[in-house]
C-alpha cells in the first residue's frame, strides 16, 4: 500500500555502503576520475531553483570523488527537463563522466503519463544520487484577488499562472479541481515563474497553484510578511517542518476519502526529490556508489553551507538509496490509483496561453553576464508599476550605450537603461 510513511531509516544504509569503498576499488576509481572532466548536466534553463542548486553541488562533489574530478556545469532546456533526461538515458557515455540534474516531476513522469509519456526511459534503472533540498510547493494568491484562503478556492474563480501546458504548474490546478471541486482556471504558456510573479502582480492573473517554498523563501518572503502574498496550503509528502508554514494546511488532508488521499499523495510525493541528481543506468555501480558518497559529504560540506545560507537556499538533503525506495514504492502504487490520477491531470476545459506583453521599462541593471548576453533587472514600466526579472538578449537585439550602437559586452553591472522586453527576451536596451 501506498502511503506517507517516514522515509529516512535508509539513510544510515546509504552513509555506510558509500563510504566502505575497499582501497583497490578506490584507486581504481581514483585512476579513472583524475583523468576526466566531469558534466553536470541540468535540464532547466540558468538562473531558476534548480540551475542554482545544480551549481552549487557541481562546486563541491568533485572535491570527495576519488581523483577529484573538474566538474563543468551546462543547460540542457527543453521539455521540461525531459530532453536532457533521454539523451543521458540513451545517448550520453555511461562512464560515470555526467550527472544529470532534472525537473523533478521526471522520475514519475512515465508512471503519471502512461502512453501519452514522452520519456525514453525507465526511472527504476537510473542511479539516482540525491538532492540538497527536498520541496514543499505552495499554492499562492496575491492580496488584491480576493482569495484570502483555501476555502475560497471552492466558490470563487481563481486564474492562476503557470509555464508549459503540460507541467505540473499548469496540471496541478486540474487536479485540484477534478478531485477537490475547486475553481482554477489555469494559464499556460509563462516563460518561467518569474514572469508569473510579475503577472501575478500586474493583475494577469490572480495568484499560482504551485510556486516552490524554497523560491519563496530566497526571493519573495518579504511579500509574505507584508501580506501581499498569500500562502493557501502546501504540497508534498508530509506536511513541511519549516515553522513560517507551521499554520499553512496540507493539501492531502482536504481529502473526504482514502481513494482521494492516495491519488493527491502520489502527485505531491515527488516533490521529495527537490533538486535531484541522477546517473545513466549503465553506469558502473563502483562509480555510482563513489559519487554517492561524495554527495553526501558535499552535502555537509562547511563551505556548501555556508554558501547557501548566504544566498537564501535551503538544505534538507535527500541520498541516492532513499529516493530509490521512494520511487519503488510510488510504482508500486495500484493501477487504479494511477489511473485515477491520469484522469485527474486532463485539462477541465480548453487550454488558455497567456499573452505576454512588450513592456518597456526603466532599469537598473544586474548579474550581468561575461558576454553581456544575460543579466538581471528591475525598475519601472511606462505605468510607474515595479518590474524585475531575468532577461537574455534575442539575437537581433538592438544595443545603445552612450547613444552609440554596441556590442552586448559594453553592457555592465549598475548601468541605467530603457529596456523593451517580451517575457525573458530583450529587444531594445539603451544604456547610460
Amino acid at each position: 500500500m501506498f502511503n506517507a510513511r517516514i522515509l529516512g531509516a535508509v539513510v544510515a544504509a546509504g552513509l555506510i555502503s558509500g563510504s566502505a569503498i575497499p582501497s583497490a576499488q578506490a584507486d581504481a576509481i581514483s585512476d579513472f576520475y583524475k583523468s576526466k572532466r566531469m558534466t553536470m548536466l541540468i535540464g532547466l534553463s540558468t538562473g531558476g531553483g534548480y540551475d542554482r542548486y545544480a551549481r552549487l553541488t557541481a562546486r563541491y562533489i568533485g572535491k570527495y570523488i576519488p581523483g577529484n574530478p573538474k566538474i563543468v556545469a551546462k543547460n540542457m532546456t527543453g521539455g521540461g527537463s525531459l530532453v536532457m533526461a533521454n539523451y543521458l538515458y540513451n545517448v550520453a557515455p555511461q562512464d560515470g563522466s555526467i550527472i544529470g540534474a532534472p525537473q523533478r516531476g521526471v522520475p514519475v513522469e512515465p508512471l503519471v503519463a502512461g502512453k501519452d509519456s514522452k520519456a525514453k526511459l525507465d526511472p527504476l534503472k537510473m542511479h539516482w544520487i540525491g538532492s540538497l533540498q527536498r520541496e514543499t510547493s505552495i499554492a499562492v494568491s496575491w492580496h488584491t484577488s480576493g482569495i484570502k484562503s483555501y476555502k475560497d478556492l471552492y466558490e470563487k474563480e481563481f486564474i492562476a499562472g503557470g509555464t508549459g501546458a503540460t507541467t505540473d504548474s499548469v496540471i496541478t490546478g486540474y487536479v485540484m479541481n477534478h478531485l477537490l471541486g475547486m475553481k482554477f482556471r489555469m494559464i499556460a504558456g509563462y516563460p518561467g515563474g518569474s514572469e508569473v510573479n510579475l503577472a501575478m502582480q500586474r493583475g494577469e492573473v490572480m495568484g499560482r497553484a504551485t510556486n516552490s517554498w524554497s523560491s519563496i523563501k530566497s526571493g519573495d518572503y518579504s511579500r509574505v510578511k507584508e501580506g501581499k502574498l498569500i500562502l493557501l496550503y502546501q504540497m508534498g509528502a508530509k506536511k513541511s517542518k519549516a515553522p513560517e508554514l507551521k499554520d499553512v494546511p496540507l493539501a492531502t488532508d482536504f481529502a473526504k476519502d482514502e481513494k482521494t488521499r492516495k491519488i493527491l499523495f502520489l502527485k505531491f510525493a515527488v516533490n521529495e526529490f527537490g533538486y535531484p541528481y541522477v546517473m545513466g543506468p549503465g553506469v558502473p555501480k563502483d562509480r555510482v556508489e563513489a559519487v554517492r558518497a561524495a554527495f553526501i559529504k558535499a552535502s555537509q560540506d562547511p563551505k556548501l553551507l555556508a554558501q547557501a545560507k548566504k544566498a537564501r537556499m535551503g538544505v534538507d538533503p535527500i541520498y541516492g538509496e532513499e529516493m530509490e525506495s521512494l520511487l519503488k514504492e510510488m510504482y508500486a502504487t495500484p493501477a487504479n490509483i494511477v489511473e485515477a490520477l491520469r484522469e485527474a491531470s486532463k485539462p477541465t476545459g480548453p487550454v488558455q496561453m497567456a499573452k505576454i506583453p512588450v513592456i518597456t521599462a526603466k532599469v537598473k541593471l544586474a548579474k550581468v553576464s561575461k558576454d553581456g548576453k544575460k543579466f538581471r533587472f528591475k525598475g519601472k514600466d511606462g505605468d510607474g508599476k515595479s518590474v524585475k526579472g531575468r532577461a537574455k538578449l534575442s539575437k537581433k537585439a538592438s544595443i545603445m550605450v552612450g547613444g552609440k550602437k554596441a556590442k552586448a559586452s559594453a553592457l555592465k553591472n549598475g548601468m541605467s537603461c530603457t529596456l523593451t522586453y517580451k517575457g525573458r527576451s530583450a529587444r531594445k536596451i539603451a544604456c547610460d
